[in-house]
């Protein structure tokens, strides 16, 4: 599928951009994971403008009648959107939606044979972003650098990357109960 092949390779070259920046960390504490830092390549959460419930309505509003099927939060094109995935019988889409004024950055739609609706969720079905993500830094003290929310294995889940100098977990939170589900060092 296209869509998939595109996220892919966008999620790859924003990972590829964010390890190749040759930024140093400041070696902050929790604390300091909440505040920006020098390169501009990690989330603060006390300045997100845009909830992620209002960045699903605007993608449906985009595109009506398709359920909500991914939510991740990442720099795109220099700025920080979410990328909402969409689907409905025959058709997928993705809405990128600024964070910073809630415009539509990008929309694409594909039609598909074939859709899985076991992948659908409500956004309203998950813990809040912010609870997943302190239970993510509780696990590896760090900043976050992307976090997402998708169904995995019949599971709703939250990935996030979370980096402390060079070191990078990527750690999964269970979307309904916030339990750590895996926490993986990525050197």
């Amino acid at each position: 599928m296209k869509l998939k092949g595109l996220a892919t390779i966008t999620a790859t070259a924003i990972l590829l951009t964010a390890c190749g920046n040759g930024s140093s960390d400041s070696g902050s504490k929790s604390e300091g994971s909440n505040k920006k830092s020098d390169n501009n390549q990690v989330i603060a959460l006390d300045e997100i403008k845009t909830s992620p419930e209002d960045a699903v309505k605007k993608a449906q509003d985009v595109y009506s009648g398709q359920n909500l099927k991914g939510i991740s939060y990442e720099k795109s094109n220099g700025e920080w959107a979410y990328k909402i995935e969409q689907q409905k019988s025959g058709e997928e889409s993705e809405v990128i939606i600024s964070d910073k004024n809630k415009k539509v950055l990008n929309e694409e739609t594909e039609k598909e044979d074939a859709i899985n609706k076991n992948d659908e969720f409500k956004y309203s079905d998950a813990i809040d972003y912010k609870k997943a993500i302190k239970k993510g830094q509780n696990e590896f003290d760090g900043d976050i650098k992307e976090w997402s929310l998708a169904e995995d294995e019949g599971k709703l889940v939250y990935d996030m990357d979370i980096q402390k100098g060079k070191t990078k977990h990527e750690i999964t939170v269970d979307a309904k109960n916030g339990k750590v589900l895996n926490n993986e060092a990525d050197n």
